[in-house]
């Protein structure tokens, strides 16, 4: 069981992570050279792979300073508190990160609608941090997004 919500928030975050990504409607006139594909990929899954390794760390520094063992669900309150404390903070942080590395011409849509489903997902989890726990779809949606723009790394287990 633990180790499901370990995957399964692991998801989270990768889509999360990548539901930053050319979701802001920026309209600043400062030019930039848009990110080319092979480094918006490379640098996105470096951004998802760095996120789920500190997502990692810190889920197993919560479970273990709160007596979790591996296949014990986590009560109602504790759920409550990985989410604010670990997950939804942690995915928010890899969305910030790929969405600053932009898009590459000509992806920008499909980066931004999967951003923008990943959003959107982190959000309704956030207001019901249940959704987190023994949901291993619940990110499938923005996964497929990410899968097809090559961000592997982010929402490894959708």
């Amino acid at each position: 069981m633990l180790r499901s919500l370990i995957c399964g928030l692991a998801l989270v975050a990768a889509l999360i992570i990548v539901a930053g990504c050319g979701s802001s409607s920026s309209t600043t006139t400062e030019t930039t050279a848009a990110i080319t594909e092979a480094e918006f990929v490379k640098q996105g899954n470096a951004v998802c792979a760095k996120g789920e390794k500190e997502q990692q760390a810190e889920f197993t520094a919560y479970a273990k300073k709160n007596g979790l063992k591996e296949n014990q669900e986590p009560t109602k309150v504790q759920q409550v508190e990985l989410v604010e404390t670990v997950f939804a903070p942690n995915i928010q942080s890899q969305i910030d990160g790929v969405k600053a590395l932009g898009a590459p011409s000509g992806e920008e849509q499909q980066v931004s609608a999967a951003l923008e489903t990943s959003q959107q997902t982190l959000d309704k989890a956030k207001a019901n941090p249940a959704l987190f726990f023994g949901n291993e779809s619940l990110f499938a949606a923005a996964g497929k997004q990410l899968h097809a723009l090559g961000l592997k790394d982010c929402a490894p287990n959708s």
